[in-house]
């Protein structure tokens, strides 16, 4: 049986891998890092553990979550804890309820604006060509630029007048206007946006990853193998360049799940310079993160909160203690920050010692803790965390993605490899189809066939 190629073992490469396993075909998967799981892992400090991220498990695929209820069983809990968005001094239900933000510190004329906003809203029949359009039309524009644009604009690096409507069908999903009020109205019928209830592991959101990379043959598993080349020979990938320099020769399917950018670099002139430049226009925002301990029990009951105020540099924390009690010991507490930024980014080159003194300030600043109780922090950098949707973006990748096509045994997947945000549930369902997908072994066409075929 032909060997499978995976490249990139974050949470789409580790779906194929444990799918193709469970369908007895045979892989090789290749991995950068020293360790699987990508964003997805969960990290330790002393007696504290916390996430690269602020991750939840939606059960949005019956199907899904039974295959990870089989390997976790009651490892997997349910979590109710809220989310808040600080506006103002003031934190915010999020997804926020209309009752909740229009009485929550506004004045009459604030109060009577927004409801103008909103009728006007309701009447604008125009598509939205930017994600501020959508905002607007959904929100109006003084609670779109509270609620939804200075965050939006933070987290991406974009003015929304230059972000695609996508990012509100990506990340916001079940988040519109009509939704809200039905919460209001009916406080049982909760809207589906992604900070509602969710299934999380007691010991970590990676034990996600560590029980899917527990059921893999060890001897088909290669990390510290960062691959920087992609060698095609009539229409086919043919060879694996390692940065470590060495080859591995692939006769099968090559399955990319790195970012599409790197792909892109790794094939280099094999592409045409129309995609080269198009993938050179594609971004993607990385994330510098700042795990801080403090001597308290508890900061608050959220499971998140967002900061949108453009003049800080956080953008959204959590407190992994507030998804599961073994997260942290009974007298202490943690804090998990995530701070944007692109590489030519003022952030990106601030010393990391300045960085988490800034962070801690700021934290202090809006009463969300006292500096004097954090007592140790510790950086960790996330390249390629957000793919970046700015106004153009789709059509890049579907000049890309064309191109890729025509390599026979070639499959980007994932949220890299299509520039495609999406969350865990969707990477094991993209490993999963692609699996079922495949042609059955007795139907592969033989090497030595396929190379006689002509170019």
């Amino acid at each position: 049986m032909r060997e499978l190629t995976i490249l990139g073992g974050g949470p789409a490469g580790l779906a194929v891998a444990f799918y193709a396993h469970r369908e007895g075909r045979a892989f090789h998967l290749y991995e950068k890092s020293a360790r699987l799981g990508g964003l997805c892992r969960t990290l330790s400090h002393g007696e504290h553990l916390y996430d690269c991220g602020a991750h939840r498990f939606h059960d949005r695929d019956a199907d899904i979550t039974r295959d990870i209820r089989a390997l976790l069983a009651d490892e997997l809990v349910t979590v109710d804890a809220p989310s808040k968005i600080y506006d103002r001094g003031r934190f915010l239900d999020f997804p926020p309820t209309p009752l909740n933000v229009i009485f929550s510190g506004f004045n009459l004329w604030e109060t009577s604006r927004i409801g103008l906003e909103l009728i006007r809203s309701r009447r604008n029949g125009k598509t939205p060509v930017s994600f501020a359009d959508f905002a607007v039309s959904q929100f109006g524009e003084t609670l779109a630029r509270r609620l939804l644009l200075n965050y939006s604009e933070k987290l991406w690096g974009l003015p929304g007048d230059q972000l695609s409507p996508d990012v509100a069908t990506r990340r916001l999903s079940g988040m519109t206007l009509t939704s809200l009020f039905l919460e209001v109205l009916f406080p049982r019928k909760k809207t589906t946006h992604i900070d509602g209830s969710f299934l999380y592991p007691r010991s970590g959101y990676g034990r996600i990853v560590a029980a899917l990379e527990a059921t893999l043959p060890r001897d088909s598993i290669r990390t510290g193998h960062d691959v920087v080349g992609l060698e095609c020979d009539r229409g086919r990938i043919r060879r694996l360049h390692f940065a470590e320099q060495h080859h591995v020769d692939v006769d099968a399917r090559v399955i990319s799940t790195l970012p599409l950018t790197l792909t892109i670099k790794a094939l280099g002139d094999q592409v045409s310079s129309e995609t080269r430049a198009c993938a050179a226009s594609l971004r993607f925002r990385h994330i510098r993160l700042f795990f801080l301990r403090l001597i308290q029990p508890r900061v608050s009951a959220n499971a998140s909160i967002y900061i949108p105020d453009p003049k800080l540099c956080v953008t959204r924390m959590y407190e992994p203690k507030n998804r599961s009690p073994q997260m942290a010991p009974a007298n202490e507490t943690s804090l998990v920050v995530e701070v944007p930024c692109f590489t030519d980014d003022p952030i990106y080159a601030t010393a990391t010692d300045d960085l988490a003194a800034r962070v801690i300030a700021e934290l202090d600043g809006i009463g969300i803790i006292k500096s004097s109780r954090v007592v140790e922090w510790r950086h960790h950098f996330l390249p390629n965390a957000y793919p970046v949707y700015s106004l153009n973006y789709a059509d890049q990748v579907a000049t890309i993605l064309a191109e890729l096509g025509a390599i026979a045994n070639l499959d980007p997947i994932g949220r890299g490899g299509q520039f495609f945000y999406s969350h865990l549930h969707d990477q094991l369902r993209f490993g999963k189809d692609y699996v079922a997908k495949l042609p059955a072994p007795s139907e592969e066409i033989p090497e030595a066939l396929m190379a006689a075929v002509p170019s």
